[in-house]
């Protein structure tokens, strides 16, 4: 199988006889039916469920990655956006079942994915059609870690019982393997202090996992939500905010990550759609 390594903005065409790389993709926020939502807002008018803007680029993501052929993909959450609209849910699936079929897909909740009441999150819109809010894969050296950061974002009680199995799920079998945790909020955006605010997870949880991060020797963090782009780190890891694939509340143009694992060293860049 060949592989298309977009690294630093270069294209390097790998075959069968090169060393290949462990190559994730991740798609942020594709969430169908957003642009539709924000236009009635504006308007003041009805909304009409149109999907066509977030579907489009939808299908040029599934065609990127089809060329690109990577070993997994992530959707990092806000699959769509109303958690009980059918036809959202069902557009979603039948634009990704076109996904090359021996590429690994992986699917994390975000907020529009959920029933949020308080700090009670209720995952079953999600699940139902998932089964698990978070996911452990490992392969060829390289750990992927996908939890359920909504859990901790409002304070379910369940944050715990993910704590511990996230504590238990970042212990390398050797120190030569490489991790990433996956997640729908951002820990922070630009740095580990900054304010509370809407998007990342609070202030006062950040240390924590971070902390945790650190002592298992975490590679890097990749999140979405804020659909835009932010490169920040604490303690020497990486916390990276990816853009949407589709609506931008920024300067970002729809992107998806590419994330290249090649003897231990992670990189990773956008690929606009």
């Amino acid at each position: 199988m060949k592989k298309i390594l977009y690294l630093f903005g270069a294209v390097i065409l790998l075959t069968c006889c090169a060393q290949e790389p462990y190559v994730i993709v991740q798609v942020a926020d594709a969430q169908l039916g957003f642009t539709s939502a924000v236009e009635a807002g504006r308007n003041g008018g009805v909304y009409t469920g149109d999907l066509s803007y977030e579907t489009g680029f939808l299908k040029k993501a599934v065609a990127q990655i089809n060329e690109i052929g990577p070993d997994a993909v992530v959707f990092t959450g806000d699959q769509i956006h109303v958690s009980g609209d059918k036809d959202q849910w069902d557009t979603f699936a039948r634009v990704i079942s076109e996904i090359n079929p021996d590429i690994r897909v992986f699917h994390l909740p975000g907020n529009h994915d959920v029933i949020i009441k308080g700090s009670q999150v209720d995952c079953a819109p999600f699940t139902d059609r998932y089964g698990q809010d978070r996911f452990l894969h490992c392969e060829k050296g390289v750990r992927l870690v996908g939890i359920n950061t909504n859990l901790i974002k409002y304070g379910d009680p369940r944050e715990e019982e993910q704590l511990e199995w996230l504590r238990q799920s970042l212990v390398k079998e050797d120190k030569s393997e490489v991790s990433l945790v996956f997640g729908h909020h951002p820990f922070f955006l630009d740095d580990i202090d900054e304010p509370d605010s809407y998007f990342p997870i609070d202030s006062s949880k950040r240390r924590l996992y971070f902390d945790m991060f650190s002592q298992t020797g975490l590679d890097v963090v990749y999140a979405g939500h804020k659909h835009d782009t932010y490169h920040s780190e604490y303690a020497g890891i990486p916390m990276r905010t990816t853009t949407s694939s589709a609506y931008q509340l920024g300067a970002s143009k729809p992107s998806i990550r590419v994330i290249t694992v090649i003897d231990g060293t992670v990189t990773d860049s956008l690929l606009e759609l």
